[in-house]
């Protein structure tokens, strides 16, 4: 696996425990909004993180 293959799976996991904790909320869990908070500044980071390996292995090769 390529490291954007191994970046986009743990997106995929923190996206399905991050809609998880908001159906907890939905429910009234008010313990579930610190982990969804949390999980949504790890998926913002790692969103951006790759969106900058996407953007770099597309650019052209600067030799």
């Amino acid at each position: 696996m390529t490291p954007i293959d191994i970046s986009f799976e743990r997106w995929t996991q923190l996206s399905d425990a991050y809609e998880q904790h908001l159906l907890h909320m939905k429910q009234g869990d008010e313990s579930a909004r610190a982990e969804a908070i949390r999980l949504a500044r790890e998926l913002d980071a790692l969103t951006r993180l790759l969106g900058r390996k996407v953007s770099a292995s597309q650019s052209p090769d600067k030799r």
